[in-house]
């Protein structure tokens, strides 16, 4: 009997020490999202010895699930060719800002044709696509925190000092695509926040983001 429970014993605890980070913990922003998928804070990390692959910006209701942005661009590229996709077109700017859901646009433009480069450019099969203008903007208005843990992962900041604009995958018109700009100016008589938009043609920033 005793040494039944000494083994139960030695069992829970080895189970403890081997699984410092579970999921069950609450999420928040600035997190770092490890190859194993589970997340630990930015003073976790470096004692964990886990493998970063992202950085959380946004987190749901729930604590457990959200978005993690890459730890680097993935290169320049252009939106696509100048053709109606089968997207939603967001020519009204208020509503552009409202696209949360990069992983359906990235998903309908890879099976439409060929020639979308910011889209190809994801690394899809791991989990990887193309944002939306919404979700940008989440990041965007959380980039002092997920900066801070980029820097402790060694990946790509976002240099609020120079002038930069990321690729969404939310679609304006057949000639244009929103984007997300360092500077937060208005385009035109674009509505009031970080997005600009851009002629899909022309070769900008992207970097993917994923759920978690």
């Amino acid at each position: 009997m005793q040494h039944k429970l000494l083994k139960q014993l030695t069992l829970a605890l080895l189970m403890t020490v081997a699984v410092p980070y579970a999921k069950s913990q609450v999420a928040h922003v600035g997190d770092i999202l490890c190859t194993t998928g589970v997340y630990v804070s930015p003073a976790e990390y470096e004692a964990s010895g886990l493998e970063a692959m992202g950085v959380i910006f946004y987190v749901d209701a729930t604590g457990q699930h959200g978005w993690a942005v890459a730890l680097e661009d993935a290169g320049n590229f252009g939106w696509g060719p100048n053709v109606d996709t089968p997207l939603p077109n967001y020519s009204s700017s208020r509503a552009a800002i409202y696209d949360l859901d990069g992983l359906f646009n990235t998903q309908e433009i890879l099976s439409y044709g060929t020639g979308f480069s910011a889209f190809a450019a994801m690394d899809v099969a791991n989990g990887w696509y193309l944002p939306a203008l919404g979700q940008l903007n989440y990041l965007y208005g959380n980039l002092v925190e997920v900066n801070a843990s980029l820097t402790i992962v060694g990946g790509m900041v976002f240099d609020m000092s120079s002038a930069w604009e990321y690729w969404s995958s939310t679609e304006r018109t057949s000639h244009s695509a929103w984007r997300l700009q360092s500077s937060g100016a208005l385009y035109g008589n674009n509505f009031a926040s970080n997005g600009g938009y851009g002629a899909k043609p022309e070769g900008w920033r992207v970097r993917g983001v994923r759920n978690f």
